[in-house]
């Protein structure tokens, strides 16, 4: 079953850990995220009883099928391909979840959705999933990690009926789930020759007005739990701003928890931030 949904950032300045580099980058305008995030551990997540992390990811994408990484343990030393001096020689070490992938990926299939549990040598651990775990997650009792990519060219139903199929094979093989959402808003970039200026995490460093203007729409149908109403929008949304992953993470998310039925209302911890122009907020979505 899904014990929980969360919707959370993994910007790459989380992984600045040093607070002089921190101001450095920022400026004045340091992000919330530092704190928010072990509040979210603190507060929601210890507290939860669930076994596994199911993390989509908005930063392994695929184009054919939802890939599952069905490893019995993710581990090794990555670094960032985009971003290195942010993200470096990172040593992780998380237990997989190879029976869930697989039960999954059977229960998608079954609905007409392409999808395939892969545990090849080699297949990589994104950002999209260490970050978030490097909070979320830390400490030698760690729990279970099923990362899983966002498809390219998926439309907004084949989303939620992805997300359907890992409520229902969860809930066929009895495992507890915290399904974390893992990407950004809005998502457009500013250009290169200003985008190092407008780092802060002032929600004014958002790259345009109407971008800020559409994820703050986006974020009060999440607080009030109208969900129906971000799943109406979705497409425009998508159209309009660019959301990270196509907006795969939360319409996965939604389509876990019963689509445009789904009447949880979101609590946020950090505020709405700007991150090099793109949109960006943590929601948890408890039972209910």
């Amino acid at each position: 079953m899904i014990a929980a949904g969360l919707f959370s950032t993994h910007v790459p300045r989380l992984m600045i850990l040093d607070p002089d580099a921190r101001r450095a980058y920022m400026g004045e305008s340091v992000t919330t995220f530092y704190d928010a995030l072990p509040q979210i551990k603190r507060e929601r997540i210890d507290p939860l009883d669930f076994d596994t992390f199911v993390v989509i990811d908005t930063h392994w994408h695929s184009t054919l099928e939802f890939i599952l990484n069905a490893h019995e343990r993710h581990e090794g030393i990555y670094t960032s391909d985009e971003i290195p001096w942010m993200i470096h020689e990172y040593a992780y070490d998380y237990p997989g979840d190879p029976e869930l992938a697989a039960a999954i990926a059977d229960e998608a299939k079954a609905r007409g959705v392409p999808a395939e549990a892969a545990a090849h040598r080699g297949l990589p651990v994104h950002y999209g999933t260490l970050n978030p775990m490097h909070y979320y997650n830390p400490g030698p009792a760690k729990k279970r990690v099923l990362p899983i990519s966002v498809v390219d060219t998926a439309e907004v139903e084949p989303n939620l009926h992805f997300g359907a199929a890992v409520a229902a094979a969860a809930a066929r093989i009895g495992r507890r789930v915290l399904l974390v959402a893992s990407g950004g808003m809005s998502h457009r970039f500013w250009p290169l020759a200003v985008i190092r200026e407008r780092a802060s995490a002032d929600p004014s460093d958002v790259s345009d007005p109407a971008l800020r203007a559409f994820d703050e729409r986006i974020m009060g149908w999440w607080r009030e739990g109208d969900h129906a109403a971000v799943l109406e929008h979705a497409d425009e949304f998508r159209r309009t701003c660019s959301p990270e992953g196509r907006f795969a993470h939360y319409l996965v998310l939604a389509g876990a928890h019963g689509g445009a039925a789904w009447r949880t209302r979101g609590e946020q911890f950090g505020r709405y931030e700007a991150a090099i122009g793109t949109g960006q907020a943590n929601y948890w979505f408890g039972a209910g």
